[in-house]
């Protein structure tokens, strides 16, 4: 009577499926040599051929480490299940290895066969007999031992590649966007994309435009082998933020270790930038998408958005999307609260000509007694803003930009790393102790963060004025909603709607501009 058993096969890399394979490589040639052997291998075995074992099922795992206890093996789970079921009666394997690296995974399959002391359970190679006590303890110990020298082979790998990172080679890693497949040279339509959301960010564009914006592009983020079984990856808020984020944007060199990557959630891309001796970012061996400048200055501003969402919202959800051009700016003129969009009522001429109004809500802390059509203050806002710029806010806009020194604080961050050496040494020829040094060395990067922070906050505002220059508003119908805002509100205080009384057509005598004072403090972007 035949004998029903499965056949496991499994190999970590697929090379031919990597980026830079060699043209020989055939996708699952390894595999295709497993099958071949293990089948050879049931065919003429004695033992199984009195059994009468014949493969009724295959279980491959292509391309999929068993080491990595966050990736699931769809079909080493499928086998478990099938064993326990009885569908099959045993498995053979090339070798411990590829069936099992952690314990776990291990101790499951022998579960199974001390539960079924009939199953038939054989290696190709290692000679192991998952039916016998001797064989399952051979069977253990193969496999952890093999786990064993990938925790070692990590250890040194890790080294290695930051090793690399400093000298600013590329290592292996899929294509990022923005570049093209040698993932050295730009992508012809990915770069100029990237690069010119990067420099809009300063300008008031949202972390939550540019993923609607990616989305509408194409961009499919890559599927990862710890998340096979998810179907494809979103473009998430955490995914388009990584990609504005990313240090290579800027040629900067960056390394996130796999372990840290893989325990710390979303991580905060620049905060992994590799420094060389002077403290400097080390530049990698690719092309670069924007100038460092134009990426610190971006950088700068999604920071100083997820701090002051911190600190003022607690932590509440926000928008990441702005759809109303006054919403929050325009105040109401008889008690001065700021008014609100507020939809007409669906099905009434007014929202279908107009769709909506911006009203002064009791909810809100207003006195509700004066609403006004929407668009038609938008438009006439905006056709005093363009107007206003064109006869001289560019100019002076130009002379603030120019008065911004973005180097001011090199000098000493310069300092500060000599000093922080300074202390380095001190401690190595033992003149002062590790209390001390560790005290003065948390106090000097104290400063160095501080200072680098006011740069930043220096690049990002310089930025915002240069994008209110004649030549950066040439493009104003072609800007996002929230970049729209954040130019206006660099030039406008406030927008206060009078009342009228009811049924009078709209008028812009009862709107009132309150522009800002030379001088005058500009708002952050919310």
């Amino acid at each position: 009577m035949a004998v029903p058993i499965g056949m496991y096969r499994r190999v970590s890399i697929d090379r031919a499926l990597k980026g830079v394979a060699s043209s020989w490589r055939e996708v699952q040639e390894q595999v295709k040599e497993q099958d071949e052997a293990l089948r050879h291998f049931v065919a003429t075995d004695h033992e199984m051929k009195h059994r009468g074992a014949v493969i009724a099922r295959d279980y491959c795992d292509n391309d999929t480490p068993a080491s990595d206890p966050h990736i699931v093996r769809d079909d080493f789970q499928n086998l478990l299940r099938d064993l326990e079921a009885g569908v099959i009666r045993g498995v053979v394997f090339l070798h411990a290895d590829r069936l099992a690296r952690l314990v776990y995974d291990a101790a499951s399959v022998c579960r199974l066969f001390e539960m079924n002391p009939d199953y038939i359970g054989r290696s190709l190679e290692g000679s192991v007999d998952l039916s016998t006590v001797e064989g399952r303890g051979m069977f253990i110990m193969q496999a952890t031992m093999g786990n064993m020298e990938i925790g070692n082979i990590k250890r040194r790998t890790k080294r290695t590649n930051h090793r690399i990172a400093r000298k600013g080679a590329m290592h292996s890693a899929p294509r990022a966007f923005g570049w093209a497949d040698d993932r050295k040279t730009l992508h012809e339509t990915e770069a100029p994309f990237l690069l010119e959301n990067i420099k809009a960010v300063p300008g008031g564009l949202k972390v939550g435009t540019f993923r609607h914006k990616l989305v509408a592009f194409g961009y499919k983020p890559q599927v990862q082998k710890n998340s096979r079984s998810e179907g494809a990856r979103e473009v998430n808020h955490s995914v388009a933020e990584e990609i504005l984020t990313n240090p290579r944007n800027a040629g900067f060199r960056m390394y996130i270790p796999q372990d840290v990557r893989r325990s710390s959630g979303r991580l905060w891309l620049p905060d992994y930038i590799v420094k060389d001796a002077e403290d400097n970012p080390v530049m990698g061996d690719w092309e670069r998408v924007c100038t460092p400048d134009e990426y610190w200055a971006c950088v700068s501003e999604i920071k100083r958005r997820k701090d002051a969402r911190k600190e003022g919202n607690g932590g509440e959800p926000h928008d990441t999307n702005t759809k109303y051009l006054l919403s929050g700016v325009a105040r109401c003129g008889k008690c001065l609260t700021p008014m609100w969009m507020n939809p007409y009522t669906k099905g009434t001429t007014s929202y279908e000509r107009y769709g909506y109004r911006y009203a002064c809500l009791t909810n809100q802390g207003g006195c509700g007694g004066v609403t006004r059509v929407g668009p038609p203050v938008d438009e006439l806002v905006e056709e005093a803003f363009l107007a206003g710029t064109r006869e001289g806010l560019g100019e002076a806009v130009e002379r603030a930009a120019g008065d911004l020194d973005e180097t001011i604080h090199d000098a000493r961050l310069s300092a500060i790393s000599e000093e922080i050496n300074e202390v380095k040494e001190r401690r190595r020829a033992q003149r002062i102790s590790m209390s001390k040094a560790l005290d003065l060395i948390e106090e000097l990067e104290k400063e160095q963060a501080a200072l680098k922070k006011k740069k930043g906050k220096i690049a990002s505002q310089k930025k915002k004025l240069e994008l209110l220059s004649p030549g950066a508003l040439s493009d104003w119908g072609n800007l996002s909603m929230e970049e729209k805002r954040t130019r206006l509100l660099q030039s406008i205080k406030s927008v206060v709607v009078q009342p009228v009384g009811r049924g009078i057509r709209f008028d812009p005598e009862f709107i009132e501009i309150v522009w800002r004072e030379e001088g005058e403090d500009k708002p952050e972007a919310k």
